[in-house]
């Protein structure tokens, strides 16, 4: 007699259909859904607040917070302006009521101010701009020596043109060592 030898038996395994597989993934899918729909609630306008005062935006809509409040503004040409910001747009546009353009004289311990009432700033010539503390504001203005806006003006103007030739010298020195040095009238800031 001879035995007869059985190959051994090999467990087999299914192989799930591309239908079965669709399902078990959607099945996955779900289940985290439903989790999170019992989880969420809608929060209130308040907090809607809070979270966009704690949010970093890095586009025009950092400056929601700064509607209806007194703020400065530096300009390219180099003015500063206080006012309370009314409105923007998505170029960062401004419009500042109760304006004041303000010059200071640091070299002479000076400054001088006079009344824009509404100003509308174009976006692209704002170099910085944020909120002033109105209990503070004043505070250095008390040490200085308030002098006539046109008196102030020509200061400035003198200063400006002194620090264009300074700039243009040293725009013509750099490229003598093959440098670039860039340096436009019109930023004066």
């Amino acid at each position: 007699m001879s035995e007869q030898v059985q190959p051994p038996q090999v467990q087999q395994q299914q192989i799930p259909s591309q239908q079965q597989e669709g399902q078990q993934q959607q099945q996955q899918q779900n289940a985290p859904q439903s989790k999170k729909d019992k989880q969420s609630k809608k929060i209130t306008e308040g907090e809607a607040d809070l979270y966009l005062d704690q949010y970093n935006f890095t586009t025009t809509a950092a400056i929601v917070s700064s509607v209806d409040r007194k703020i400065f503004v530096l300009l390219r040409d180099g003015r500063l302006l206080f006012g309370v910001l009314r409105t923007f747009d998505q170029y960062a546009n401004l419009i500042l009521q109760h304006c004041t353009e303000r010059i200071y004289l640091t070299d002479k311990n000076q400054y001088c101010e006079e009344d824009r009432g509404i100003f509308m700033i174009r976006g692209e010539n704002v170099v910085m701009l944020g909120e002033v503390d109105i209990d503070k504001e004043d505070g250095p203005l008390e040490s200085m020596e308030r002098i006539p806006f046109k008196d102030g003006e020509r200061i400035k103007k003198i200063n400006d043109n002194n620090r264009f030739k300074s700039e243009t010298h040293k725009t013509k020195e750099y490229a003598r060592y093959g440098l670039t040095h860039d340096f436009y009238k019109s930023d004066m800031y």
